[in-house]
C-alpha cells in the first residue's frame, strides 16, 4: 500500500493523533504546574506525586498491553484505552481536589499507554516492511509535535482560561 494512499492515511492518522495526545498529556503538567499548585494548594511533593501518577499507570499497563494487542488487535485496544484517557481528561479538568486530579491523571496514563505500540503493531499489519522505518518516523514526529504543543500553545490558552 502506498504510504500516502487514502487507506494508508486512514490507518496512520488515528494512531498518530493518539500518540500526539499521549505526548501532550505527558508534558503538559510542566506548563500548568503553577496553576495546579495555586488552585489545589499543593506542595512540590504532591505535585510530583500527581505528575508521576501518569507514568506509573502508563508503565504498569505495558505487560498486559502486549497480550491485549496480540489478542484483540491494535484498533480495538487503542479505541478502548483512548476512551479511558478521555474520561481521565474529563475527571482531571473537573476535579478540585488532589485526589480527583490524581485519579484523572492515572486514567490518562492508562488510556494513552497503547498509543505507540498499537501504532507500530498496526503498521506491521497494514504496511509493507520497506515503509516501516518511514511510517515509524512519522509516528515519532507526531509525538514530538504533541510535546511541542504542550508548551507555548498551552501557555497562550492558559491566558484565556484556566487549566
Amino acid at each position: 500500500m502506498p504510504i500516502l494512499s487514502s487507506k494508508a492515511l486512514r490507518v496512520f492518522i488515528p494512531f498518530a493523533l493518539g500518540y500526539f495526545l499521549s505526548y501532550l498529556f505527558r508534558v503538559v503538567n510542566a506548563v500548568i504546574a503553577p496553576d495546579l499548585v495555586a488552585d489545589l494548594h499543593i506542595d512540590p511533593s504532591q505535585l510530583g506525586l500527581l505528575t508521576s501518577t501518569y507514568f506509573i499507570a502508563f508503565a504498569s499497563s505495558q505487560l498486559p498491553l502486549g497480550i491485549f494487542l496480540d489478542r484483540f488487535g491494535p484498533r480495538i485496544v487503542e479505541s478502548f484505552l483512548l476512551a479511558f484517557a478521555g474520561l481521565g481528561a474529563f475527571i482531571f479538568a473537573k476535579s478540585q481536589t488532589l485526589t480527583g486530579v490524581i485519579i484523572g491523571r492515572a486514567f490518562i496514563g492508562f488510556g494513552v499507554s497503547a498509543c505507540l505500540m498499537a501504532a507500530f503493531k498496526s503498521y506491521v499489519i497494514w504496511f509493507p516492511a520497506k515503509v516501516w522505518p518511514r511510517i515509524n518516523g512519522f509516528q515519532m514526529a507526531a509525538g514530538g509535535l504533541g510535546a511541542l504543543s504542550a508548551t507555548t500553545p498551552v501557555e497562550w490558552v492558559l491566558q484565556m482560561t484556566d487549566w
